[in-house]
């Protein structure tokens, strides 16, 4: 594997090193400005819909749709296997531009309907679940294995940041400005991700991911039999799914019951909460990304893991509201170093013609948040907001002693042949 500049002599506590490599700076690049333009889009519409219907379901239901393309996760991973990542994403961005496109010719046109932001939602949710398994194939391409970690926490703070900073803007420019400039916006950002998509070099040697001969379902069956055979990897998978089922709705719209049950806030301070633990989460990735070297990120993973859940039940006991966000900001940290450790983990037991089959597969974890949010939303309606948070806790603390148990190498260090094999 060919990486465009040596890392020799860069400093080592700066997470920023990683951008050194000329593909991965652009891989990062063309991300971070696709991951803006999503975020805000997200807002746009969920405002427009809620002005047009007054109905916060169907605010869900908008909120849902971005995982409607997660289903096809498996056949994603054959595709990003099968031919050029490169091509692949500067295609995935320029149907994102034209996606946006169509709808900012709407807003201008005075044309959109509800039904036009659903659809534009849907298919977008498509593209966007290619995406997420084009970047993290990519990214493990484009740095030599000892700055995987670095890769990986920078572009997961980019998402938290993301999240921060392009909700507050997408919705002043919205209120400000109105619905055709913001997505007007929107549509100018999709297009610079796709201008610095098409900078990224080819990180594959000639001929590395020829497309084989074998069928979509043998393809898919080749990477779950890798993941059957692994020491790390079947654990990795289950701890995919279960972050997502017991953590991340908290901050997946949960944070607004408890903002209202614990302190009786409005809208401004349930986002100052939200923007609270996204602002650890950012900085938990910062950390993992700024160390010199992670010889095991599943151990980092469990214990990580194990603490996050641990957090959660510590936010159930009455407190000031300074010591609850102080308590928050600590959850979020550990939220993200945990989530960076489980994606290096992942990238670095799967050689590189499996990358994308892997990754795939690890996406249907992601469908533990939308049955997160309902266990923790009948919790919340049924009990209290201090339940659901607790129980949720519980199931995170359990599930991961339990998944120690059951796949004790995961607390080994990595470096074994299985890790090596990526390098």
């Amino acid at each position: 594997m060919r990486y465009s500049m040596s890392w020799s002599g860069l400093s080592q506590s700066n997470p920023l090193r990683v951008l050194r490599f000329s593909d991965y700076k652009f891989i990062w690049s063309s991300e971070a400005l696709s991951l803006w333009a999503i975020e805000m889009e997200i807002i746009v519409l969920a405002i427009f819909v809620l002005r047009d219907t007054d109905s916060p379901l169907l605010v869900g239901l908008i909120g849902a749709l971005k995982f409607a393309g997660t289903l096809l996760g498996p056949l994603y991973g054959v595709v990003v296997d099968r031919f050029d990542r490169r091509i692949l994403q500067i295609w995935v961005r320029t149907l994102n531009v034209l996606l946006a496109a169509t709808l900012t010719t709407l807003v201008l046109g005075n044309s959109l309907e509800l039904w036009h932001a659903y659809a534009i939602v849907a298919l977008g949710s498509v593209f966007r679940m290619l995406d997420l398994v084009l970047v993290q194939t990519l990214t493990a391409d484009s740095v030599p294995k000892e700055s995987l970690h670095s890769a990986i926490g920078l572009s997961r703070s980019t998402l938290d940041g993301a999240r921060v900073m392009g909700a507050i803007v997408g919705g002043t420019i919205l209120e400000t400005l109105g619905l055709d400039v913001a997505y007007s916006a929107i549509t100018v950002l999709y297009l610079l991700a796709t201008i610095a998509a098409f900078k990224v070099d080819r990180t594959h040697a000639p001929g590395s991911l020829k497309a084989p001969s074998e069928s979509v379902f043998a393809g898919i069956k080749q990477g779950l039999t890798h993941i059957r055979a692994s020491a790390h990897l079947p654990g990795l998978i289950y701890f995919s799914f279960l972050v997502e089922f017991s953590a991340f709705p908290l901050v997946n719209g949960l944070m607004t019951v408890v903002g209202d049950e614990f302190y009786s806030l409005g809208g401004t301070g349930i986002g100052i909460l939200a923007g609270i633990a996204s602002g650890g989460a950012l900085l938990g990735a910062l950390f993992v990304s700024s160390r010199t070297h992670v010889t095991s990120p599943t151990r980092v993973l469990v214990i990580g893991s194990i603490v996050w859940h641990l957090v959660m039940l510590v936010l159930t006991i009455n407190m000031p509201i300074s010591a609850f966000g102080l308590l928050l900001f600590c959850w979020g940290f550990a939220g993200g170093a945990t989530f960076v450790a489980m994606v290096v983990g992942l990238l670095r037991s799967t050689p590189e013609d499996l990358r994308g089959r892997v990754m795939g597969i690890r996406s249907l974890g992601i469908y533990g948040l939308p049955l997160g949010l309902l266990l923790a939303g009948w919790l919340a309606e049924t009990f209290s907001a201090r339940t659901m948070i607790g129980s949720l806790g519980a199931i995170g603390v359990s599930a991961s002693i339990g998944a120690v148990l059951l796949w004790p190498a995961l607390l080994r260090s990595a470096e074994t042949k299985e890790s090596i094999a990526t390098s």
